[in-house]
């Protein structure tokens, strides 16, 4: 049956985001004609769970769980090429005996020992040896382990040479790609859902995004969007009203985070909602006029870059559903929003106002910039995924004269 394909996520949590919906639409298309695992780090995932929460068929994908791998080998550096050895060891399970190894990583990747191997980086961490976070070599302390860096930057090179294909999730992501990986990849954005029904429109403001605590990687501010809805109450009566939507964790510390989030959104009358089952979410995506993203805001995206949107499948769903975009201007954002055609971009909370009023007070400019966003969210849809990301993994292998099956297949689902 086809090819053997292994894929393996490396993110773990508790919940379903942006890269297991990579992988979960990778696995789907790819299962049509081939044998597929899907390697993941989450205990609790089921595929039932898995494909009802990324909305695909996940029937002939064979879900296997994977622990954290050991940082380092275990054995002794004195002697290089033993310690190389066992390097490429580390994590072979992931791709030894497969045909296609794709690895969907935020970390250093495994060595791919696949016929071919493909890297989908959502965003580098600073896991490159003797290389600054900000990008650059470290020369101060290479020039002090001279020896140890020839080596460690060999190895390296070995390891990211084992993936013949290597694309980011975004330009940002891309750039970052280069400064601290030393690789040069492809843009292939990653797939959203842009199946939204037309219906009318209400007067609805609506963010979308997890109640992240500090420490939990970028934060999505809510606070400063429940506080600059509540400051444009007190300068003008509006019968608009905010939605503030995100997956809400089960430790203490998160409930804490939430009654504070809805002490701020009792001053104004906004909603803040929980743990939105994905179809009730739909429907507000299609019934709000307006979107906010505020994530990165008070950052320095070239000194903590992870911690703004790296991408934005929050953003891009909304436009798909003729929500138009007033986000900030930081990490992926500006790749997705043309600035004044298909939404805004903003650099200070009163841009995020003013802006906003802007489209309020202006029922035509609303409309047509809801038109221009559902047409630019096509081009990430799942189908444009399949097309640009599935083409180029299979190319040189026996499975290419089945990608157009594949891409009619996909295009059939997502209506």
């Amino acid at each position: 049956m086809g090819l053997r394909i292994s894929i393996y996520n490396e993110p773990a949590g508790s919940g379903i985001g942006g890269s297991e919906f990579v992988a979960a639409l990778l696995a789907e298309t790819l299962a049509m004609d081939h044998q597929v695992d899907l390697y993941h780090r989450i205990p609790s995932l089921t595929v039932d769970k898995f494909a009802a929460n990324s909305g695909t068929k996940l029937d002939n994908v064979r879900l296997r769980y994977v622990n954290k791998p050991a940082s380092q080998p275990q054995v002794s550096r004195r002697n290089p090429l033993i310690y190389y050895r066992e390097m490429q060891k580390t994590q072979a399970e992931l791709s030894e005996g497969y045909d296609v190894f794709v690895a969907i990583t935020h970390d250093m990747p495994p060595f791919s020992h696949a016929k071919k191997g493909a890297l989908i980086v959502l965003f580098p961490l600073p896991s490159a040896p003797y290389v600054k976070p900000e990008g650059g070599v470290d020369a101060k302390l290479a020039w002090k382990r001279p020896g140890r860096y020839i080596y460690q930057s060999w190895a390296w090179k070995k390891r990211m040479e084992s993936y013949r294909l290597k694309t980011a999730i975004s330009d940002f992501s891309r750039l970052w790609a280069k400064r601290r990986w030393g690789i040069d990849c492809t843009i292939v954005y990653p797939p959203v859902n842009t199946s939204f029904n037309h219906i009318d429109k209400e007067k609805i403001i609506l963010s979308v995004g997890r109640f992240a605590l500090r420490g939990e990687g970028h934060r999505k501010n809510q606070e400063e969007m429940l506080e600059t809805y509540a400051r444009m109450q007190r300068e003008r009566s509006f019968d608009w009203k905010y939605f503030c939507v995100g997956g809400l964790g089960s430790k203490p510390a998160h409930q804490v985070y939430y009654e504070q989030l809805l002490a701020l959104a009792a001053k104004s009358g906004a909603a803040v909602v929980p743990n939105l089952p994905r179809n009730e979410l739909k429907s507000l995506y299609e019934r709000a006029s307006i979107f906010w993203h505020a994530s990165g805001y008070g950052q320095d995206q070239n000194v903590e870059p992870v911690m703004v949107e790296h991408f934005g499948i929050s953003t891009v769903e909304a436009m798909a559903a003729g929500c138009v975009p007033v986000v900030i201007n930081k990490g992926g954002q500006p790749e997705i929003v043309e600035h004044e055609v298909s939404g805004f971009v903003w650099e200070t909370l009163d841009e995020l106002k003013n802006y906003t009023t802007r489209l309020m007070s202006d029922d035509h400019l609303r409309l047509q910039m809801s038109t221009a966003a559902r047409k630019r969210a096509q081009m990430f849809s799942r189908e444009m995924f399949v097309k640009n990301f599935v083409g180029r993994l299979l190319d040189g292998t026996s499975a290419a004269r089945g990608r157009e099956a594949q891409l009619k297949a996909v295009s059939t689902a997502t209506r």
